[in-house]
């Protein structure tokens, strides 16, 4: 959550938010291909994000000095692997959501329009965890294709302390990037197509 939180302004403002400042089409006015503008627009966006989820999974690390409860401690136990397996999930994720809430806002005139489109995003972000707990049989192999409910799924796995191979960690990673891909280019179509007009 603290990943799309983190992209969330970002992502309405670069798109949504100069559409309705008037700065977008000046920026449409310069020679760079819209691929450019789009990569760099989302390359800034998803650097947003990924820096919440780095300051996120290492902000564990001297949370445990505060734990003054030898029981505690012996439950949460996060190290150093934990925090980069939590980025090996999280990062793919954070350039993934930054590009779709893109792609979503791209679509709206206003700030506040793309505010309201953006709430189907984050419920889904939000409820797709929560498949797990109403799931009595356990994991099921589609919950590592499906974004978000793969990262919490994988990061449980990391804190049980199970193993983990790159079996597991590819699907999540090919769908992140499909999703970005295909949500990059949507934004840069529909940049194309405001030029034209």
């Amino acid at each position: 959550m603290a990943v799309l939180y983190g992209a969330l302004n970002a992502a309405l403002d670069t798109t949504a938010g100069e559409r309705e400042r008037g700065s977008l089409e000046p920026l449409l006015m310069n020679p760079a291909p819209r691929a450019a503008l789009v990569l760099g627009k989302w390359g800034a966006v998803a650097s947003v994000g990924m820096l919440i989820a780095v300051l996120s999974s290492l902000s564990f690390l001297p949370a445990q000095w505060l734990l003054r409860s030898e029981t505690l401690a012996a439950m949460f136990q996060y190290g150093m692997r934990e925090a980069l397996l939590f980025l090996a999930l999280l990062l793919p994720l954070a350039a993934a959501l930054s590009a779709l809430l893109m792609a979503v806002a791209i679509r709206c005139k206003t700030f506040k329009e793309a505010q309201a489109n953006s709430t189907v995003v984050i419920l889904a972000v939000s409820l797709l965890p929560l498949t797990t707990l109403f799931n009595q049989e356990g994991e099921k192999p589609w919950h590592l294709w499906t974004p978000a409910l793969a990262q919490i799924t994988l990061m449980g796995r990391v804190l049980k302390g199970e193993a983990m191979g790159a079996a597991d960690l590819l699907p999540p990673l090919l769908v992140a990037a499909a999703v970005t891909v295909l949500c990059v280019a949507f934004v840069a179509r529909q940049l194309r197509r405001a030029a034209v007009r």
